[in-house]
C-alpha cells in the first residue's frame, strides 16, 4: 500500500474501481440521478483535522451527494457547547447559497430539484446528562438525529466500549420515548449490545445505526453489530449505515472501497436491501490520525482489540471519492432499484416516517 500523501497525488478519476464502458455510463447516470444521503458525516467541522467547509466546498460538491446528515461533535459532551457548534453548522449551511438545512424528508426532495445540498444535523455524543428537557431544546434548534451513547457508559446506558454489557437505564427508556414523541432518530452506533437490542425494541418507531459494519466479517471490534442486533433492527423497520472508517471493517494492513462493498453486501444479504445505507463518517484529513490522537482512551477500553493497521482507505479516502461507492455497487451486480434504495431512497423513508 503506498503511503497516503503519495496516494493524494494520483487523480481522482483513477483512484476508482474499473468497470467497463456500459458499467461505467450507467455508473454516471445513477450517480447524477439518483437522491443521494450520507446518513452519517463530518464534513463542516473537526476539531484537530483543519478543515474549513467554506474553503472545501467544492470538493463536498464533487461528492455528488444531495444531502448529509452531519454530527455535532464538540470538545466535550457538555450540553452548551453542543448547541454553541450546533449554532456555528447552521450558519454555516445558511449563509452558504449551495446549502440548505434539512429539518423533514421533503428539504431533501427539495434540494436535490433545486441543485442544493441538504444539511440534517445529528447529535455525537449525547449531551443532555440527565436532564431530558435538554431533548426538546435541541429538537428545537435543528437537530434531528441523536446518538444514545458513545462508547463509554452514560446515565442512558452502556457504550460498546465497555467492560460491561448492561443495557438501557430507566433514564434511557424515557428518553426513548421523549425521542419517539419529538420524531427525532434514535442512532445506536456507538451503543452496546444489550444497550442496542434494548432500544431498538423500547422504540415505537425504527431506528438507526447509521454508521456501522458487520461484526461478523471482523469479531474483535465492538464496534460493529452482531447479527443478532441486525436483525432486531431490520425486524423493526430499521437501518443499518455502513461506514468507510478506516481500521473499523478490517484489521488487514491494506484497506478500502472494497471492504466497504464487503459489509454492504453482507448486511444485505442478512437483513434486506431494503433496511441499508450508507453512513461514511469520514472527513477531508488523515482519519487515521485523528484515531491515533482521539481514541487512545479507546485502546485502553475492550474496543478495538488491536492497533490502527491501514494508514487509509484507498478508493474512499475522502468524501470526494463518494462516486466510487456507486461504482463499487454496480461492480457488485446490484440493479439500479437496488442501488438507488442504498444510496439515498431507504435513508429518506426512514426520515420521512420517522421525523416528518
Amino acid at each position: 500500500m503506498i503511503p497516503r500523501d503519495e496516494y493524494l497525488k494520483i487523480p481522482l478519476k483513477d483512484r476508482f474501481i474499473s468497470l467497463d464502458e456500459d458499467q461505467e455510463a450507467r455508473a454516471e447516470q445513477l450517480h447524477r440521478d439518483s437522491l443521494i444521503i450520507d446518513i452519517h458525516t463530518c464534513m463542516l467541522e473537526d476539531r484537530l483535522v483543519q478543515q474549513d467547509f467554506f474553503e472545501n466546498v467544492p470538493r463536498i460538491q464533487r461528492s455528488g451527494i444531495n444531502g448529509f446528515i452531519e454530527e455535532v461533535i464538540p470538545f466535550d459532551e457538555e450540553f452548551g457547547p453542543s448547541m454553541e457548534t450546533l449554532g456555528r453548522f447552521r450558519f454555516k449551511v445558511e449563509k452558504h447559497p449551495d446549502f440548505m438545512p434539512a429539518f423533514r424528508a421533503q428539504d431533501f426532495i427539495h434540494a436535490k430539484g433545486s441543485g442544493k445540498q441538504a444539511v440534517m444535523f445529528g447529535l455525537e455524543p449525547q449531551s443532555f446528562g440527565r436532564d431530558l428537557d435538554r431533548v426538546a431544546i435541541a429538537y428545537g434548534l435543528g437537530i434531528r438525529v441523536a446518538l444514545l451513547t458513545l462508547n463509554t457508559r452514560n446515565y442512558i446506558g452502556d457504550g460498546c466500549g465497555e467492560r460491561t454489557n448492561a443495557g438501557l437505564s430507566y433514564l434511557g427508556l424515557d428518553l426513548v420515548e421523549q425521542m419517539n414523541e419529538l420524531g427525532m432518530l434514535i442512532d445506536l452506533s456507538h451503543c452496546g449490545s444489550q444497550t442496542t437490542l434494548d432500544a431498538i425494541e423500547a422504540s415505537s418507531d425504527p431506528v438507526m445505526c447509521n454508521h456501522i459494519g458487520a461484526r461478523a466479517l471482523y469479531p474483535q471490534l465492538k464496534r460493529l453489530k452482531t447479527d443478532e442486533e441486525l436483525v432486531a433492527l431490520a425486524n423493526k423497520g430499521g437501518l443499518a449505515g455502513v461506514s468507510a472508517i478506516p481500521n473499523q471493517l478490517s484489521r488487514n494492513a491494506e484497506q478500502g472501497i472494497e471492504d466497504m462493498l464487503n459489509h454492504i453486501d453482507y448486511i444485505v444479504n442478512l437483513i434486506g436491501i431494503d433496511h441499508v445505507a450508507i453512513g461514511t463518517d469520514i472527513l477531508f484529513g488523515d482519519q487515521v490520525e485523528v484515531h491515533r490522537q482521539t481514541d487512545k482512551t479507546l485502546l485502553k477500553l475492550d474496543y478495538y482489540g488491536q492497533e490502527l493497521n491501514a494508514p487509509y482507505m484507498y478508493g474512499i479516502e475522502s468524501p470526494e471519492e463518494w462516486p466510487n461507492i456507486t461504482r463499487g455497487l454496480v461492480s457488485r451486480g446490484y440493479s439500479d432499484d437496488e442501488i438507488r434504495k442504498i444510496l439515498g431512497g431507504n435513508a429518506l423513508r426512514i426520515i420521512q416516517e420517522v421525523v416528518g
